[in-house]
């Protein structure tokens, strides 16, 4: 049975990555990203009737009450959400960060999947089966030096993850969270420069593992996390005890 996936920040990296992978695997795929920037080449990296791209502020509760509501005229119905979106500044010490940019993570970062999930939740709890894949990452497990405000954020969206898991575990709606290591993008590539990103896995090896949880062929249970590093499959953890 084919389905219907949303993937916010998928006009590149890890967002146009699973794109990819989704749309190989018949699925529809609506695609969210903040501008149109990035979408000549998403489109032309994946180019099929069943991509569709969208822009739009998922910070906007607004934007994400009428973006959510546009795909399900369309589809009928979301089987799969990926909160991708991310965000990232020049590395800084904890006392060299501004108050606005630390507010700024917790808004791209966590504030968005907070709104997506918010919205989404009423319907898909509703079906037989549905899934909620939050997007985190190693540094949402253990902080990274110089990146304290977008460790809290991603951390958040662990906890996230994990309330929304226990407030549905008695409907078909599942929640995880997915902690990928460095990967081999223009975020990792604008932190800490082109020959550390050249090193780290790759965007389509993190996306195959993702399709393969959703498929059933790696077993991540619904408030738990998994943790992607080297290229391989380093933990996964279930939800914690009640």
């Amino acid at each position: 049975m084919k389905r219907t996936v949303v993937i916010t920040g998928a006009s590149r990296g890890l967002g146009l990555a699973l794109a990819k992978q989704f749309v190989a695997l018949g699925d529809t795929v609506f695609g969210i990203s903040r501008t149109r920037k990035h979408w000549p080449a998403a489109k032309k990296a994946v180019p099929s009737n069943r991509f569709t791209l969208l822009s739009g502020d998922l910070t906007s509760e607004q934007t994400v009450k009428a973006l959510l509501a546009r795909i399900r005229r369309k589809a009928g119905s979301i089987d799969i959400l990926i909160n991708n979106a991310g965000y990232s500044a020049p590395l800084a010490s904890v006392e060299k960060v501004p108050l606005q940019e630390f507010r700024e993570y917790f808004k791209q970062n966590l504030e968005t999947a907070f709104l997506m999930c918010k919205y989404a939740i009423p319907e898909m709890k509703k079906q037989s089966w549905a899934l909620i894949i939050n997007v985190s990452s190693m540094a949402g497990v253990r902080a990274v030096p110089r990146l304290a405000a977008y460790s809290a954020s991603k951390s958040g969206v662990i906890a996230l993850s994990q309330a929304v898991a226990k407030e549905n575990a008695q409907t078909g709606l599942q929640c995880i969270t997915v902690c990928p290591g460095g990967m081999n993008t223009e975020m990792r590539k604008s932190l800490f420069g082109a020959e550390d990103a050249a090193r780290q896995q790759t965007a389509d090896f993190v996306a195959n593992v993702i399709a393969r949880i959703t498929e059933g062929k790696i077993e991540v249970l619904s408030g738990g996390h998994i943790i992607i590093r080297h290229s391989k499959i380093t933990g996964i953890f279930p939800p914690p005890a009640p």
